[in-house]
């Protein structure tokens, strides 16, 4: 081992990082993994240096990229590549005079190890109170890491709560009391956006600096896709009027811009290294890691009531994955090489209880705002059901011609459950096929939902088969190694994928000693 060391002095100490190091995954690409580091300086616009320590027969190249500034405050993004090889890596690395940090990069065409999760906050103040230990499941996510790394830790929704956003920011207080007629005409003035800027700034740099959250995101690679708590609670389903008002885009500009920045380290959409951004409007992108596709769905800046995804993004999403398989002819027939497993990132559970009775009860007797926008951001909500049934059946399809398996990973639900679609085309031969995967893990900090709440879903929703169209059905499964559909407690969820693709997923559960397992095999 040596130590890659750096010359001239800094004018600055640790006590001038303000946030950070927070690791992001930049992709893989010619034999090279890609990392960066994003790290908040404040009083200095010198940009902060990196020191490594690797083998020998590895080169770290260094670039930096100031991604914002704020007051007297600096975010930068420190990016770098390691030379994959046939064994696994620890790679060693600080920032300025601070203490060392380590990470993982996995050896050439070998098993991924991932960790997911999702919902890392909280609705509002009095929620905090709710929790005992908030970050008790990043301390248990830092432990397993520690005995066995991860790759990657992706992070599917809901990294942080902006919903205080209407009790932290004056102007927006202001706002509220104003008649319904007055809000809709009323403009985002620069005080508002002064201080919402504010607030969402400081809102990421307070949740990345605590104590547990820091050190898991300091030494696992991160990719990132957000939700509507990232936003505002409800994103995207509130009435047209009201989502369109000057006052709600103002909101969501400065919420998109701190997304880009801390969540995917980004300068703008184009600016996601290895990734392939896909559609124009959102910023759904994928990754290929060898056999394995990672594809995260931006279900939140093209939403409207009507829509999740645009067609357009839609269309990239079938034209890029068709660009990654090579189909030759093999005796008369078609042989497909290109990926064993694609992980699909839908915040949004696609398999799920059924609320749609509730939804249409609720459209009937209007009034709980909270509950409303809730269902309606559901896949299953009736206004989605036709999209999410062309998205259904364009994975099957992908499925079937590619012949590789697609397993959904999702949150949002602040439950743990696993589930399954089917289909029953009688032109599908291999029966391994027919079924595509669902792993939820949500929340990892949040609370799960009242227990009452739980317990009728699971006696009167969770156990029935849903027909999505004459030919696919949906179900929850028992929960690995229980009883029930629903698990009402905080969780987080890790993937063991192997050479052959298969996923050994295990989530680790609050108050439970050892984790809950379930194995998916690739299609042969």
């Amino acid at each position: 081992m040596r130590k890659l060391a750096y010359t001239g002095k800094t004018n600055f100490m640790i006590k001038d990082v303000v946030m950070g190091p927070v690791l992001g995954f930049r992709g893989l690409k010619n034999g090279h993994w890609y990392t960066s580091a994003l790290v908040v300086l404040q009083k200095t616009a010198e940009p902060p240096r990196l020191r490594f320590i690797y083998d020998s027969f590895s080169k770290a190249e260094e670039n930096k990229v100031l991604l914002k500034t704020y007051a007297d405050h600096y975010v930068w993004r420190l990016d770098w590549s390691v030379s994959q090889t046939s064994w696994e890596q620890v790679i060693t690395y600080a920032v300025n005079e601070g203490p060392t940090y380590h990470y993982t990069v996995p050896a050439q065409n070998s098993s991924l190890r991932i960790c997911y999760g999702s919902c890392f906050g909280v609705h509002t103040l009095q929620d905090i109170n709710k929790l005992k230990k908030k970050n008790a499941l990043w301390h248990v996510l830092q432990q397993v890491h520690q005995a066995k790394p991860y790759h990657l830790f992706v992070l599917g929704g809901d990294q942080v709560y902006s919903d205080q956003v209407w009790e932290k920011v004056p102007a927006l207080r202001q706002w509220l009391g104003q008649s319904l007629k007055k809000r809709l005409q009323a403009s985002f003035t620069p005080d508002m956006q002064q201080q919402v800027a504010a607030f969402y700034f400081n809102l990421y740099c307070k949740m990345w600096r605590q104590k547990r959250p820091a050190a898991v995101l300091s030494q696992i690679p991160t990719l990132m896709m957000w939700d509507d708590h990232d936003i505002f609670d409800g994103w995207g389903s509130y009435v047209p009027e009201l989502q369109a008002c000057a006052v709600f885009q103002g909101i969501y500009q400065q919420a998109q811009e701190h997304f880009h920045v801390f969540q995917l380290q980004a300068q703008d959409h184009a600016d996601l290294g290895a990734a392939i951004p896909l559609g124009k409007n959102g910023f759904t992108y994928a990754h290929r890691l060898n056999d394995v596709l990672i594809i995260a769905l931006d279900l939140r800046s093209e939403r409207t009531r009507d829509q999740v995804l645009s067609l357009e993004t839609h269309q990239s999403l079938q034209t890029w994955l068709a660009s990654q398989f090579e189909t030759k002819p093999v005796d008369g027939t078609s042989s497909s090489t290109g990926c064993k497993h694609i992980l699909v990132l839908s915040g949004i559970p696609i398999v799920n209880a059924d609320l749609t009775l509730l939804e249409a009860v609720l459209e009937l007797r209007p009034g709980q705002q909270r509950m409303e926008d809730d269902l309606k951001d559901q896949w299953l909500s009736r206004a989605h059901q036709e999209e999410r049934l062309r998205l259904i059946q364009w994975l099957f399809r992908i499925s079937q011609e590619f012949n590789c398996q697609v397993t959904i990973l999702s949150g949002d639900a602040h439950l743990a459950f696993t589930g399954y679609l089917q289909t029953q085309d009688k032109n599908i031969l291999d029966s391994a096929v027919q079924t595509i995967h669902q792993l939820t893990s949500s929340a990892m900090v949040n609370v799960p939902p009242p227990s009452l709440v739980i317990y009728m879903m699971e006696k009167l929703l969770a156990g029935k088969t849903e027909k999505v169209d004459d030919q696919i059905s949906a179900y929850l499964q028992n929960f690995p190694g229980t009883n029930r559909h629903l698990i009402g407690a905080r969780n987080w969820l890790s993937l063991s994928i192997n050479e052959e693709a298969t996923i050994l997923a295990e989530w680790y559960v609050e108050g439970e000693k050892q984790p809950y397992s379930k194995i998916i095999e690739p299609l042969q």
